[in-house]
């Protein structure tokens, strides 16, 4: 029997150490990528360079560079400190993010070694930690959250360690702990600004302590972080108020905070049981500390992922404190089966359900292996063109531009959001792509097309692209548009649905095999069924000689998924026969329900249809 739940404890482990080996290997790979991993790292690369040469990174909405950090300056000064030596890529600040998670690791296995006496119990704990997917997907990345994680979880050491102290601790040891973890959650709220459960949790557990303390840290902490607010806005001249707190008013999404939790829960749900049954057993016991008030306040802080643009990041904490109290728990039940208190289950209870937590947590690290492995001749490709384009260029990937010694003239996510909620009237790049100003503007595969999941970008962006855009290459995830004005402008509506804005052909004569046509059409207001759009070529007697009939964009963006006032570019292509007999021929378009076939009505045509262009075979 004891052998048996050895073998399990063995399995336990060797399942633990096979992630383990997983994180470090993802872990050490990003070091040397040299492009983006996620959306979210080149426009950090691209604040910490500017700190590097000496530029501001916080500004209003007045001028050029339209691009505000959304980030307090820490982690972005060390990553900026690290680049004379590393060089001026990702490499520094992977290395600090790398770094931070193997820091939280060693301060959960130390808390927990001092806590329960088992090397063991503080061994799993971190393993858990550094196995999880959540910190798997993101030991790669030079991001902020793990850094800020690190700063705020050595603070909750810090008060943890003093909070073990006898309450008759002397003033001058309570103000060595104190300058400690205030400095440490101030480099916590400078680095990330929305990490508030770890100086809300000092502030809770010092209070049940001595109230008198509590308000030493709270005045501390509030004196000198506000008055480093207050020399940061004046410095930037407001920029640091515009970047912190009004291009971070994003819009709230209470279906993506049920999604996110949901899979948080469905990803731990052992953990979790372990820790909440460690916390409920501390507070019967009255051994309420700092690690059962950070408990509580980082699952009440995970309202926060609500906001758009929020990912697993928003849950680090969460991670961090559940592996820290799952671990008392294991720690506990060891204890039990070493007194007669152990029933025969207890044996096995606790590595079956590991063995299940780790069956959740499994992931396959070959989709890491192959997204680096596609992605990088891509960018390769991609930093080629770059090179070649002079001028303003958007890109979804700024990281692109940021490794590509090309200005980050527009931070698509900020000025999307700021845009949303009203503080920004988007006459910048709107007037910029009619006027055909920026050569090129680089959309990843899925955006045009899905515009509310990543919400990068506006309808009203996206629409004037289609308007005066086309795509004219493709590199593996990348879509590159380059400026294309309509040939012939014409305007048809097609009841009260849809309308034609203009079109080009491609050749304008019927001599070659593919007659290539390029159409704008105009969503009139929101449309509940779906249409499809049809190019006909026909002879003068109305007998159709070929055609192209489908929903837009080969039915990946049906008409049900346009806003109103929306413009979507599709490309229909014509097989034209060899053998035309002599005579006129005209391109007919229009649209028709997709179930029923109805044509929308189009006025004064007899087939609802609208002529675009007509021509002559001799």
């Amino acid at each position: 029997m004891k052998s048996f739940a050895a073998s399990l404890w063995l399995i336990v482990w060797l399942g633990l150490i096979i992630l383990l080996g997983f994180t470090l290997w993802l872990g050490t790979a990003g070091l040397t990528y040299p492009y983006q991993l996620d959306y979210g790292e080149g426009i950090v690369l691209w604040f910490a360079q500017q700190i590097a040469r000496g530029q501001p990174i916080y500004k209003g909405l007045t001028d050029l560079p339209y691009a505000s950090s959304n980030y307090p300056p820490v982690a972005l000064g060390l990553a900026a400190a690290l680049m004379p030596i590393l060089g001026d890529g990702y490499l520094g600040g992977r290395l600090l993010n790398f770094a931070s998670a193997l820091i939280v690791a060693a301060l959960i296995y130390r808390i927990l070694r001092v806590e329960t006496r088992e090397r063991r119990a503080g061994a799993l704990a971190a393993l858990f930690f550094l196995g999880s997917p959540y910190i798997f997907h993101w030991i790669p990345l030079f991001r902020v959250d793990l850094i800020g994680l690190a700063f705020a979880f050595a603070g909750v050491y810090v008060v943890w360690q003093y909070d073990r102290r006898p309450p008759t601790a002397d003033r001058r040891l309570f103000a060595v702990h104190c300058s400690l973890f205030t400095g440490l959650f101030l480099l916590t709220l400078y680095t990330k600004h929305s990490l508030i459960a770890a100086p809300l949790a000092a502030l809770l557990a010092l209070w049940q302590r001595d109230r008198r303390r509590a308000l030493t840290f709270a005045c501390a902490l509030g004196a000198v972080g506000g008055a480093l607010y207050l020399a940061l806005d004046y410095a930037t001249r407001g920029g640091f108020t515009f970047g912190i707190i009004d291009s971070n008013a994003t819009v709230f999404l209470p279906e993506q905070l049920a999604a996110l939790v949901w899979n948080f829960i469905a990803t731990f749900p052992i953990l979790l049981l372990l820790a909440l049954w460690s916390w409920l057993a501390r507070v019967r016991q009255k051994r309420v500390g700092v690690l059962e008030w950070y408990a509580v306040t980082v699952f009440a802080a995970l309202v926060m992922s609500g906001r758009v643009g929020a990912w697993e990041n928003y849950f680090f904490e969460a991670v961090a404190v559940m592996c820290v109290l799952a671990g008392v728990a294991i720690a506990s039940e060891h204890a039990r089966r070493k007194t007669q208190d152990a029933t025969r289950i207890t044996h096995y209870a606790i590595p079956l359900l590991l063995l299940l937590q780790l069956a959740l947590m499994w992931h396959d690290p070959r989709v890491a292996v192959d997204l680096m492995a596609r992605d990088f001749p891509a960018n390769q490709e991609l930093a080629r063109v770059l090179a070649r384009t002079p001028g303003a260029i958007i890109s979804e990937d700024m990281g692109a531009l940021a490794t590509s010694s090309k200005a980050v003239v527009y931070y698509t996510f900020q000025y999307s959001s700021l845009a949303r909620s009203g503080k920004w009237d988007q006459h910048w790049e709107l007037n910029g792509l009619r006027d055909g100003a920026f050569p090129l503007v680089i959309l990843e595969r899925g955006t045009r097309e899905d515009v509310e999941r990543y919400r990068r970008f506006t309808r009203e962006f996206v629409s004037a692209l289609d308007r005066y855009y086309a795509r004219a290459q493709t590199i593996g995830k990348y879509e590159i548009y380059a400026p294309a004005p309509l040939a012939h402008l014409q305007r048809a509506d097609f009841g009260d649905a849809l309308a034609l804005v203009g079109w080009s052909a491609q050749p304008e004569t019927l001599n070659a095999e593919t007659l290539n046509l390029t159409i704008v059409w105009q969503a009139k207001r929101a449309l509940p069924r779906r249409y499809t759009a049809f190019v006909h070529l026909t002879k003068s007697t109305g007998d159709k000689v070929t055609q192209d009939d489908r929903e837009p964009l080969g039915g990946i963006y049906p008409t049900t998924r346009w806003a109103s006032g929306e413009m979507v570019r599709d490309v229909y292509a014509l097989s034209v026969p060899r053998d035309l007999a002599p005579g006129k021929y005209f391109v007919r378009v229009g649209w028709y329900d997709s179930e029923t076939g109805d044509r929308l009505p189009v006025s004064g045509s007899a087939d609802d249809a609208t002529i675009l262009t007509t021509f002559e075979v001799k």
